[in-house]
């Protein structure tokens, strides 16, 4: 039984380390989002969808579309952050209810990139400790079948080039706020 487990906590990994990389490029992308530029957008699409397998809701899903201008240039937008916290596990209901259709709102977009866009910037704390969740999970499966010290090191290296990353978007962040003084 105890082989069985651990076969399939590591046929599992592939998808613990792609959790963990999605979520630390959200915060990435979230913390670059604080200083994109705000135009006004109409919601287009707000539904929430259920997916059922036999008589249970197997997935829900929010169907969102905006549109937006800049420059003159109207584009259409689906996302409303960078937090995948709220994708796992929040309420869907609630942001179908606080973006309902023909609402007038805010959006985000890139200077550099203006098809990219979001209704909601910056990054959740809940993505923070996510992150650090499917970290420990990641080094717990690792541990199962490497030696200590060379997931010590991995884990080591991996921390030192997040961090690296954080602190080059925080940097460039900092530019662009003196840089707009």
């Amino acid at each position: 039984m105890l082989v069985v487990f651990l076969a399939l906590l590591t046929l599992a990994l592939p998808l613990f380390l792609y959790g963990t990389f999605y979520v630390a490029r959200g915060i990435l992308r979230g913390l670059q989002s604080t200083v994109w530029r705000e135009t006004s957008g109409v919601i287009l699409l707000s539904k929430v969808e259920q997916y059922y397998r036999g008589k249970d809701v197997a997935k829900e899903m929010l169907h969102l579309a905006y549109h937006y201008s800049v420059d003159g240039e109207v584009r259409q937008g689906t996302r409303v952050s960078f937090n995948s916290f709220a994708w796992f596990f929040g309420d869907l209901k609630k942001l179908e209810a606080k973006y309902p259709q023909n609402r007038e709102v805010a959006v985000y977009y890139d200077p550099l990139a203006p098809e990219n866009a979001v209704l909601e910037k910056g990054i959740a704390r809940a993505d923070v400790a996510l992150l650090c969740v499917l970290a420990l999970i990641d080094a717990g499966v690792l541990l199962i079948w490497i030696p200590p010290l060379p997931v010590l090191i991995i884990l080591g290296v991996a921390l030192i080039v997040y961090l690296i990353l954080v602190f080059r978007v925080l940097h460039q962040l900092r530019q662009n706020n003196v840089s707009t003084c």
